[in-house]
């Protein structure tokens, strides 16, 4: 019980982690034009906080932890915004290669609110994770450290071992994210 506990409350926070009016630092008034940068909460339906809560409560998940390598279920839904949909928006995040190239370069990765997610502890929701696809490879030195990832984003569902995703961004640039 007390686990389930822990997980849901570690959920909550991360679903919260980049969702405060100034981003990261920065005062949405000092933006410069260009792409819409957005917070983890922006990719989240009115009323699919209350959603997600109602489901991690039915859910026997949090106390179905595999600790020897099964992937725990993953809770949610797919339900985007709209009116995202076809914007270039600007993402701060983490990656989780899909296809890991030499010397670190990748071309597709899953992109998520925290360090960790989907490896260590049950997926986020499915609008909580962005599959990435870039045309050319990035290098990424560091999975531990977040980036911001810039493209237009959409609608287009994935799946894989490690989890779905309800979003998909085109990438077209990566930004080192400052603290």
């Amino acid at each position: 019980m007390l686990l389930s506990r822990v997980l849901a409350v570690s959920s909550a926070v991360a679903l919260t982690l980049f969702s405060s009016s100034i981003v990261f630092g920065q005062d949405e008034s000092d933006a410069a034009p260009g792409p819409l940068t957005i917070n983890w909460d922006d990719l989240l339906p009115d009323g699919e906080m209350e959603e997600l809560a109602r489901l991690y409560a039915l859910s026997t998940a949090a106390t179905n932890i595999d600790h020897f390598g099964a992937q725990s279920e993953q809770i949610g839904t797919f339900n985007v915004v709209k009116e995202l949909i076809g914007e270039t928006v600007r993402l701060p995040g983490f990656v989780l290669p899909l296809d890991a190239q030499i010397a670190g370069e990748v071309t597709e990765f899953l992109f998520v609110p925290y360090v960790g997610a989907c490896v260590h502890m049950p997926p986020p929701p499915p609008n909580q994770i962005v599959y990435v696809l870039a045309d050319r490879p990035i290098m990424i030195e560091r999975i531990w450290e977040p980036i911001w990832a810039i493209g237009l984003l959409t609608s287009d569902q994935t799946h894989s071992g490690l989890g779905s995703t309800a979003y998909t961004l085109e990438l077209t640039e990566v930004e080192s994210y400052e603290y």
